[in-house]
């Protein structure tokens, strides 16, 4: 169904599937769940730097994101039109159902937080409101549909280096941001840094595909550098909040995510990687775990809440809430992200 999981999808010089990176998106997606969870931490009495940690998630989700996209679109590209309906097709359906639930929610279960049919359909629209949408946790998601759609306008103006091109224009998107002065909050979200992730997935996919990755060292020389790597990207995520939390996140998370993904890509290319099919069939969910944690999460810190916050309870928590989050993230992917792009698939592109 989509040509970034299925081990079988083929795009010129490029490999047929990557495990590693696959490994690594289900990793950023149970570590953005992690980041929802503060009132459980809280309650388990843990450090709140130890939290912190997880915020890698959405820089390596990010970076992962403008990789994967170059790996769909392969060395000869894809039209602009097929590329941007079969990225809609995807995202679109599933994230406003549930916008429209998490509304709901808000509106009817939550009575500290009301919504407006206003701020709805600003979300609805992937249009942010000071600054997150109705589902916060999604912000990265329209930052990824502001990315798209760059790579389809670029890809009308060259099909073969139009991901080159919008990786050009995401970096000058975000230096803009910093410094023109612009204080308009849409304007600020839409030229965020973090648009430089997407740059740094895509360049390492092209190192990928060209060679430059430090072959010509003995195996294990280059096994070595690149367990380096990652080893320097994970280490990296684990010191920011003690060691230098006031460190922009592009040299904090940004960079380190970066050269942890070239180190796993790396280590695939040198035969080093994991075939688990439980994990790819996980990595198949990554979407659905994206959209769905906030109501697994909410769940579980109103249990702490009523229970007087019990640090017990809140320890078990952090446990079971994980594997709640992968059964309902499965039961979504199988019964309704699956056949409904199926569906829509078949009914707009014919196939």
């Amino acid at each position: 169904m989509n040509a970034e999981y299925h081990p079988a999808a083929r795009t010129a010089g490029a490999r047929r599937f990557w495990h590693n990176p696959q490994l690594l998106r289900l990793i950023s997606a149970y570590a953005i769940g992690y980041i929802h969870m503060s009132g459980v931490v809280s309650a388990a009495h843990i450090e709140p730097g130890v939290l912190d940690i997880f915020r890698f998630g959405t820089d390596l989700f990010m970076v992962l994101a403008g990789f994967l996209t170059a790996h769909v679109l392969g060395n000869n590209g894809r039209s602009a039109g097929a590329y941007l309906r079969t990225r809609l097709i995807r995202i679109v359906p599933l994230y406003w159902g549930v916008t429209i639930l998490a509304f709901l929610v808000e509106n009817y279960a939550m009575k500290s937080h009301q919504r407006t049919l206003s701020e709805l359909f600003m979300s609805l629209a992937f249009v942010p409101f000071g600054p997150y949408p109705i589902l916060y946790p999604t912000w990265t998601l329209l930052v990824i549909v502001e990315f798209s759609l760059i790579i389809a306008a670029f890809q009308l103006v060259s099909v073969k280096y139009g991901i080159l091109y919008s990786a050009a224009f995401a970096v000058l998107l975000a230096v803009a941001g910093e410094t023109s002065g612009i204080e308009n909050p849409i304007f600020v979200f839409y030229t965020n840094p973090i648009l430089i992730d997407f740059a740094f997935g895509i360049v390492i996919f092209k190192l990928s595909n060209s060679g430059l990755f430090p072959f010509k060292l003995p195996w294990s020389g280059a096994v070595t550098l690149a367990a380096a790597a990652v080893a320097f990207g994970a280490l990296a995520a684990v010191l920011r909040p003690f060691c230098w939390p006031a460190l922009p996140r592009l040299l904090a998370l940004g960079m380190p995510m970066s050269v942890l993904l070239l180190g796993v890509v790396a280590l695939e290319q040198l035969g080093v990687f994991s075939d688990s099919k439980l994990l790819n069939f996980l990595a198949k969910c990554t979407y659905a775990i994206y959209l769905t944690h906030w109501f697994v999460a909410i769940v579980s810190e109103k249990l702490v809440a009523e229970s007087g916050d019990s640090a017990r309870l809140a320890s078990v928590l952090l446990f079971v809430t994980p594997m709640a989050v992968t059964c309902v993230s499965v039961l979504v992917y199988l019964f309704a992200e699956v056949p409904l792009t199926r569906y829509l698939s078949g009914r707009f592109t014919g196939s």
